[in-house]
C-alpha cells in the first residue's frame, strides 16, 4: 500500500475525504462527537414493553356556576354516570366533580362505532330531567386517536338533501371495501323532523304538546 504526501492530497482534490484525510486530527474529534451525540440520544429514547396510548373515549361536560364539588357531584356527575352507563358499546366511566363544573369520561369499546355511541349518548343525556335550572352548557365532544388519511368533498349544483344522499351512497361503497378502515361523514346538519299539530287536535284528543314530544322520542328510539 503506498504512502501519499500532504501536497499530493491536496492535489487529488479539495472535497470532503480529502479534507478529512489532510486533517485527521479534526476528523477524529468530528468522529468522537458523532459517537458521543449518539449515545447521548440512546439514553433519552423511550423504550417501553407495554407502550402508552390514548383510549378512543367520548367527553361530556357541564358547568354549574356558583356550586360547590359536593352539589356538582349531586346534580350532575351522578345523573349524567345513571344516563350513560347503560349505553350499548360503553366501557369504563371516569368522572370528575370541581366548583362549577362537571366532566364525565366515556371508553368507547368499538372504535368503529364511536358515531353510534356519541348519538345515543346525547340522546340519553338529553333525557335527563332532574339537572338544576342554573346548569348549563352541556357539550359532548369524540376524542379520536385515529388520525385521517384522506378526505373527499363532494359538491355540485343540488340541493342539500341529494347532495347529502350522494354522501351517504359514496360512504357505503367506501365501506364496503375491506381494504379501507372507517369512514365518517362530516359537515352534514342533523336530519330533523318538523311537526306540527293544530290547537284543535290536541283538545279532540286530550294531548299536550309535552306528551306529543314524549311519544315521538320514544318512536325513534
Amino acid at each position: 500500500m503506498g504512502h501519499f504526501t500532504k501536497e499530493e492530497i491536496e492535489e487529488a482534490g479539495s472535497g470532503p475525504i480529502a479534507w478529512m484525510a489532510s486533517h485527521s486530527v479534526a476528523a477524529n474529534l468530528l468522529m468522537l462527537i458523532c459517537l458521543a451525540g449518539g449515545f447521548f440520544l440512546l439514553t433519552k429514547t423511550t423504550k417501553e414493553v407495554f407502550p402508552t396510548f390514548t383510549l378512543d373515549t367520548i367527553s361530556i361536560s357541564m358547568s354549574y356556576p356558583g356550586a360547590s364539588p359536593e352539589e356538582v357531584e349531586q346534580a350532575l356527575v351522578l345523573a349524567l354516570e345513571d344516563a350513560v352507563r347503560d349505553v350499548d358499546g360503553v366501557g369504563e366511566i371516569t368522572s370528575a366533580a370541581r366548583e362549577g363544573s362537571a366532566s364525565v369520561v366515556v371508553e368507547v369499546l368499538d372504535p368503529d362505532d364511536m358515531i353510534r355511541i356519541s348519538q345515543d349518548i346525547q340522546s340519553a343525556t338529553d333525557r335527563i330531567s332532574t339537572f338544576p335550572v342554573e346548569a348549563e352548557d352541556l357539550t359532548i365532544s369524540v376524542n379520536n386517536r385515529r388520525r385521517d388519511v384522506m378526505e373527499l368533498a363532494l359538491y355540485g349544483n343540488l340541493d342539500e338533501h341529494a347532495l347529502r344522499e350522494a354522501a351517504e351512497q359514496l360512504k357505503d361503497r367506501l365501506q364496503a371495501n375491506p381494504d379501507i378502515g372507517p369512514v365518517e361523514l362530516t359537515g352534514v346538519k342533523d336530519m330533523e323532523i318538523h311537526i306540527e299539530i293544530a290547537q284543535a287536535d290536541l283538545r279532540r284528543y286530550n294531548l299536550t304538546l309535552p306528551e306529543v314530544s314524549s311519544r315521538v322520542q320514544t318512536i325513534a328510539l
